[in-house]
C-alpha cells in the first residue's frame, strides 16, 4: 500500500489531551510517555496520537529540529499501546523486539512554539496468537504533522509470558558475577552529539581510523531515560543510541543527524559483560547522507546490527 504524502486522519482533538497510562508503554516516568491516545481505523489499522515536547532531557533538539530517535521511541510505544489496549495483550507480558527502523524528514520536524502533535497511522501485519493471547506482530507507522507525512518506520516483536521469559533469561542470569563490570571512560561528549559525559554510551576507542572505529559500550543502569525502570539487560533503545553515537563519532565534525536507521536485534546484551560497538562508513555519501554500518558485539557474537544514514541538519527548518 502506497503511503500518501498528505492525509487527513481526522483525529479527535481529545486524543491529545493527556498521555495514555504509563504501563501501556512500559514506562515508569510519566514524562517519558509520548502516546496520548488511539482509536481503531479499520481491522488492520489504528490511529495513534503522540506529542513530542519542545525539549527533552535526553532526546533533545539539534539545529532547531526534534531528535530523530524520538521517532524510534514513539514507534516502540505505539506498538505496545496497540497490543495492550486494542489487541488485549495482558500487561504482564514481556516483549522481545527483533527489529526497529525509521526514516524522517528533518525539515518537517522543526521545533515550534509549543509541543509537536503527531498523528500516526499504525498498520498491523504478521499478527500471531498463542491460543487467544497475542504472541507478536509487525507494525508499520506513518507519521503525519498537520496532515503532512514527515516520517515512517516499522518494527516487530514477540510477546511472551513472564514465566517463559524467566526461563529464557535463567541461563544468562545464573552466570552473572556479583559485581557488574565498571563503566569505561567516556569519549568526549562533543564527538557524539552530547553535552554531558553521563549521556555518552561509547567508551574511549579501542581502535579508530577515519572510516572505521571500535568502542567499548558503556551504558549506566542509573540513567533515568535509557533505564526508565530496572532491567536485567541493555535495552534496544540504548543500543540504537550507541549506533547513533558511533555514527556521529565517525562523521564528526560534520553537522549531521541520524535521519534513517534500520536496526535488528538477535540476542540480549548483558549488563555485566563487555560489549563492543563497531562502525564503518559504508560506501559513498548520497544526497548529503553518509551511510554507516554499526554492530554491537558481545562474547564474540553480533547481538545487534544497524545501518544508519547521517543526513545534514537543515540550516533553516520549517514546520510542516
Amino acid at each position: 500500500m502506497a503511503t500518501p504524502d498528505v492525509l487527513d486522519l481526522s483525529a479527535d482533538p481529545a486524543l491529545f489531551e493527556q498521555t495514555v497510562p504509563r504501563q501501556l508503554v512500559h514506562r515508569s516516568a510519566v514524562s517519558e510517555v509520548m502516546i496520548t491516545g488511539w482509536r481503531a481505523l479499520d481491522e488492520k489499522t489504528s490511529v495513534v496520537a503522540a506529542q513530542w515536547p519542545r525539549a527533552h532531557g535526553f532526546y533533545g533538539p539539534a539545529g532547531g529540529c526534534h531528535d530523530p530517535l524520538l521517532a524510534a521511541e514513539t514507534i516502540r510505544q505505539a506498538g505496545l499501546v496497540v497490543s495492550h489496549a486494542q489487541l488485549d495483550c495482558p500487561l504482564d507480558r514481556r516483549f522481545l523486539m527483533w527489529d526497529l527502523s525509521y526514516e524522517v524528514n528533518l525539515a518537517g520536524l522543526a521545533v515550534g512554539t509549543g509541543p509537536t502533535d503527531l498523528t500516526l497511522r499504525f498498520t498491523r501485519s504478521q499478527v500471531r496468537h498463542r491460543g487467544r493471547t497475542l504472541a507478536g506482530l509487525r507494525g508499520h507507522v506513518d507519521f503525519y504533522r498537520d496532515g503532512r507525512l514527515v516520517g515512517m518506520g516499522e518494527g516487530s516483536f514477540d510477546c511472551v509470558s513472564r514465566a517463559a521469559h524467566d526461563r529464557l533469561r535463567a541461563p544468562s542470569l545464573a552466570g552473572r558475577p556479583a559485581r557488574d563490570r565498571p563503566l569505561a571512560d567516556p569519549v568526549d561528549p562533543r564527538l557524539v552529539g552530547r553535552d554531558r559525559p553521563f549521556d555518552v554510551v561509547l567508551g574511549v576507542p579501542l581502535d579508530r581510523t577515519p572510516e572505521e572505529g571500535a568502542w567499548p559500550l558503556r551504558v549506566d543502569p542509573a540513567h533515568p531515560v535509557l533505564f526508565d525502570h530496572s532491567l536485567d539487560h541493555i535495552p534496544g533503545m540504548a543500543l540504537m543510541e550507541a549506533m547513533r553515537q558511533a555514527t556521529l563519532a565517525l562523521t564528526h565534525p560534520l553537522p549531521l543527524a541520524p535521519v534513517k536507521m534500520y536496526a535488528t536485534f538477535t540476542r540480549y546484551v548483558e549488563l555485566w559483560g563487555a560489549a563492543v560497538v563497531r562502525a564503518r562508513v559504508e560506501g559513498e555519501a548520497s544526497g548529503g547522507e553518509v551511510p554507516v554500518r554499526v554492530s554491537v558485539e558481545q562474547d564474540g557474537e553480533v547481538a545487534a546490527a544497524g545501518l544508519v544514514y547521517a543526513g545534514p541538519i537543515p540550516s533553516r527548518a520549517v514546520t510542516a
